[in-house]
């Protein structure tokens, strides 16, 4: 296989996979508010093409870095590519947990399902370990400080997805290691994206890299699963775990939904007049789009306020609007006689 060609596939490939999950959780969404079966069929579609993308990506990833020089050393070095590694983690949370959600949960496939919790778990967990470690050793160019090196933290708090499906499956102590395992992350995730984040935030504001702005939409994801994470650990008390009161939860999480419409209305400014052309970053917006329609709905659902759901359509459209737009800034990146690597 080409060399030239095996060196374009550097980790950010791995977006153009969870942000065709993040379209397919758009879809099993709208299937869960309108009964509308097309919508089920095309949830169950965009969830296989992910899983496949990822697969494919995955093949012609590791490829690279066992046939392309110093490609695992560039990975290192590059603060972007080795965040935009904790990908992986995140598309086995989401993955799993969209199959679980069409296929139900057998003894064998919870099985396989809990394996893959445990892996994808420390898998983000040793990712962030190591941005952190980088962050305090490593000499760092300016290009890098941007949101992508939350994705590690973020990772880990996906856990969620799946733990929200395996821990009422099994009960007992598998269970209450899965909420201790939500909390324990949920700590992590949340304070390293305060302080990482901001770290991002002034990048952004100081250097103001054109190339890095899609990443811009990921505090909007962070935020959104801010709220899904509480708000799954205000049900721990059902399972005689642990206590915080939904109402709480609710008030906690609308507070914090508020600032995902801003920056969503700020991130969405930026796209229309600071569009993003050849470069894969666009794939960015992908996932945090998904994170924010799951959000929205539970704030929905939460505040009985029905006006929401147009909101939840429009960020549908956009979702849809960017996954075509991020195949045309593919095929221009493929197709640049520059390509950056």
């Amino acid at each position: 296989m080409d060399r030239k060609f095996l060196s374009t596939f550097g980790s950010e490939w791995f977006g153009i996979s969870i942000a065709t999950l993040a379209l397919a959780e758009v879809y099993i969404l709208s299937y869960g508010q309108t009964g509308y079966e097309p919508y089920n069929v095309l949830g169950e579609i965009f969830m296989f093409l992910g899983l496949i993308f990822f697969v494919a990506i995955f093949i012609l990833w590791a490829t690279r870095g066992i046939l392309v020089r110093d490609s695992i050393h560039g990975h290192w070095e590059n603060l972007s590519r080795l965040s935009f590694i904790a990908l992986i983690p995140i598309i086995g949370f989401v993955g799993n947990s969209q199959l679980i959600n069409y296929f139900g949960l057998s003894d064998l496939s919870a099985g396989f399902s809990l394996a893959n919790y445990v892996i994808d778990y420390f898998l983000a967990l040793l990712l962030g370990v190591l941005l952190g470690y980088r962050l305090y050793t490593k000499e760092i160019d300016t290009k890098e400080i941007n949101y992508a090196i939350v994705i590690p933290p973020l990772a880990i708090g996906t856990s969620v997805f799946l733990g929200s499906y395996l821990a009422p499956f099994y009960g007992g102590s598998i269970a209450h290691s899965i909420y201790f395992l939500t909390l324990f992350g949920f700590g992590i995730f949340f304070f390293l994206y305060i302080f990482i984040g901001s770290l991002a935030l002034a990048g952004h504001v100081t250097h103001k890299n054109h190339e890095t702005l899609a990443t811009t939409m990921l505090p909007v994801g962070i935020s959104s699963l801010i709220v899904i994470n509480i708000l799954t650990i205000a049900g721990f008390d059902r399972m005689g775990f642990f206590s915080l009161s939904l109402s709480t939860a609710g008030m906690i999480s609308l507070i914090l939904w508020g600032f995902e419409v801003w920056n969503f209305m700020v991130v969405s400014i930026i796209l229309i007049t600071h569009p993003t052309r050849g470069s894969m970053s666009v794939w960015a917006y992908g996932f945090p789009l998904g994170l924010f329609a799951v959000s929205t709905l539970k704030i929905m659902a939460l505040t009985d306020e029905p006006g929401l759901i147009w909101l939840f359509g429009g960020i549908v459209l956009t979702l849809n609007v960017v996954w075509i737009y991020a195949w045309f800034n593919t095929y221009n990146f493929m197709t640049n006689p520059d390509l950056k690597v």
